[in-house]
């Protein structure tokens, strides 16, 4: 097992990541498209200043990945919040604590940075996820709220 930065010769395995994160997601969130396909989606970000992208080697061939970034309103903000934006490891390789390094490896870009703190989304019935979160020391803090407008 190997963590590392991500580099520009790894962006199409990302965008291969973050397509199978969406078709993950498809089960919590009717309104992802379960056929959609990501391309070109990391490769600009990769090294970008504000932008962290992470991975997992394991066995030479990537297995998860973190994407982050930080997030600033000059003059509103007091200090910037680091978004953990997308975090995915591969079926098979779930349970080894693949998504916990993954984590602990962005906090110190977020410190470095000066965020006051790392914010996620997560849908409220991932019930996997939100173990994950909450025994990394995530807490609640906000509710994003939804209003369906169309009839399913």
């Amino acid at each position: 097992m190997k963590l590392r930065d991500a580099t520009t010769a790894d962006a199409a395995r990302l965008d291969t990541l973050l397509t199978r994160l969406i078709h993950d997601e498809v089960q919590y969130d009717s309104n992802l498209n379960g056929s959609y396909v990501v391309t070109d989606n990391y490769r600009d970000r990769i090294g970008l200043e504000g932008h962290k992208l992470l991975l997992i080697e394991d066995g030479g061939e990537i297995v998860a990945f973190l994407y982050g970034f930080l997030y600033e309103i000059p003059g509103m903000l007091a200090k910037p919040i680091a978004i953990l934006d997308a975090l995915y490891v591969e079926k098979e390789h779930r349970r080894k604590g693949y998504a916990s390094q993954l984590i602990s490896a962005f906090k110190p870009f977020a410190e470095e940075n000066g965020a006051c703190r790392i914010e996620l989304k997560v849908l409220s019935c991932n019930e996997a996820a939100l173990r994950l979160y909450e025994k990394l020391s995530f807490k609640e803090t906000k509710k994003y709220m939804t209003m369906d407008l169309q009839a399913q």
